[in-house]
């Protein structure tokens, strides 16, 4: 069983620029968790609607992870940096899923036409260092780049569909 959540929550907002990374994560937590259960795997969503600080809305999402029976863990999240018409791409932070990590990225990247930063190795993130099974944490793409922005917009099913496919290691339809 996989458990998928969209990072931040509905009181806590995570990265705003063009697009709004916790109303882009709600979009993308459902089609791929569709994706995967149509390959036959077991799928629970789960989105934070009620924390009001950011560390209860780390401790709700830990916590609801860590209630499951599940084999993984995935957070979707999107990035920010400074407001660009340029490129940056997409990249999966993990602590012990380097593998599955550089596969989803690069899934993402080859259906958004995005740039691959890869899979990026991190002790110091909550969701990685306190959910008790391997856990990935997504970054779709930058919130503040246009070309970014406009991929994602332009590859939405696919860039669900690849995270899918990586996730599953099987042949998702998109």
């Amino acid at each position: 069983m996989i458990v998928i959540s969209s990072g931040h929550g509905k009181y806590i907002r995570g990265a705003e620029g063009l697009i709004d990374e916790v109303n882009e994560a709600r979009k993308v937590v459902p089609l791929v968790a569709a994706f995967l259960r149509a390959h036959g795997e077991q799928v629970i969503e789960f989105h934070d609607n009620t924390s009001t600080t950011q560390d209860e809305n780390l401790d709700t999402i830990i916590d609801f992870h860590n209630s499951m029976d599940r084999d993984l863990d995935v957070s979707v999240h999107f990035n920010a940096y400074e407001p660009t018409p340029d490129p940056r791409g997409t990249e999966v932070w993990f602590s012990t899923q380097a593998e599955l990590a550089a596969a989803v990225s690069e899934a993402i990247a080859e259906a958004g036409m995005l740039i691959d930063r890869g899979a990026k190795q991190s002790d110091s993130l909550a969701f990685l260092n306190r959910t008790d099974k391997p856990a990935i944490l997504i970054e779709v793409c930058f919130v503040d780049s246009e070309e970014d922005v406009d991929h994602y917009h332009d590859h939405f099913r696919e860039i669900c569909g690849g995270i899918a496919k990586a996730i599953s290691d099987d042949a998702v339809s998109i």
